[in-house]
């Protein structure tokens, strides 16, 4: 949460020339309802079913950069598929910048009103050891969206190169 993926995801693929896909807002689409009714109204669990259904969904032979939500990686059937369809990068951000940029947050669910940063921190650092399973780290802190995505696709493009 807050690490940027989706305006670095569609900063990435506007440099590769390939589509953007945000699966939180295919889940929305689909659903026809939010993510934090959704949370409200079955679960976290339904959403990460809903999730894994839509991730079984992509294509390795295709140009798209997904944009994924920050618990995918929690699931152990949703990191081989990553795996198997793709290259993973992992937008490290360090607590600090995290926790200053979800301050103003309105509409994630696992941010209640309260702001338990305890708890949000434990479930930032819970997460830590899946999202460094990632092909590629970046470190995020103290950089545009611009600049990660450039340096992403400076990996992608030397990765992909005959």
């Amino acid at each position: 949460m807050g690490a940027g993926k989706t305006v670095t995801g569609q900063e990435l693929a506007r440099r590769l020339g390939f589509a953007f896909v945000d699966l939180d807002q295919e889940i929305i689409a689909r659903e026809n309802r939010s993510i934090a009714t959704i949370f409200a109204a079955e679960g976290e669990a339904y959403f990460r079913q809903c999730e894994n259904r839509l991730l079984s969904e992509c294509r390795s032979d295709t140009r798209i950069v997904y944009a994924t939500g920050g618990g995918i990686v929690m699931n152990a059937n949703n990191r081989r598929l990553m795996r198997r369809n793709g290259r993973i990068v992992y937008l490290q951000t360090s607590w600090p910048v995290l926790r200053q940029r979800l301050q103003t947050s309105i509409d994630r669910p696992l941010i209640g009103p309260e702001r338990d940063w305890a708890a949000i921190e434990e479930l930032w650092r819970r997460r830590q050891l899946c999202y460094a399973d990632a092909d590629l780290v970046v470190t995020t802190d103290g950089l545009t969206p611009g600049q990660v995505a450039q340096q992403i696709a400076r990996w992608f493009n030397t990765e992909t190169s005959p």
